[in-house]
């Protein structure tokens, strides 16, 4: 699929879904992220660190949208998350 065409269909699901907070996040976020990624020279680490580090922080948004979509839907408070993960035998992200 191509790029032009997940963007096209990301903004009508925002449209049909009455705007929802998480449908309206992630096309507005996609077609951000798709007009801007080349505007920064492939040089300007800083920049392009800049530019993907908020990237980052959007899609952290859109992760916690997704959850409170899931948590509706399931009906329950109750989710099993992940506590952490194992690297190298310490424990990270606790």
């Amino acid at each position: 699929m191509s790029e032009t065409v997940l963007i096209r269909e990301l903004m009508h699901n925002a449209s049909v879904s009455g705007s929802q907070p998480l449908e309206r996040r992630l096309a507005d976020t996609a077609v951000w992220f798709y007009n801007n990624r080349d505007r920064i020279a492939r040089d300007n680490l800083a920049a392009r660190q800049a530019f993907l580090e908020k990237a980052f922080w959007i899609q952290l948004e859109i992760n916690a949208l997704l959850l409170e979509r899931l948590r509706k839907q399931s009906g329950s408070e109750a989710l099993w998350l992940p506590s952490g993960m194992m690297m190298d035998g310490t424990r990270e992200f606790a």
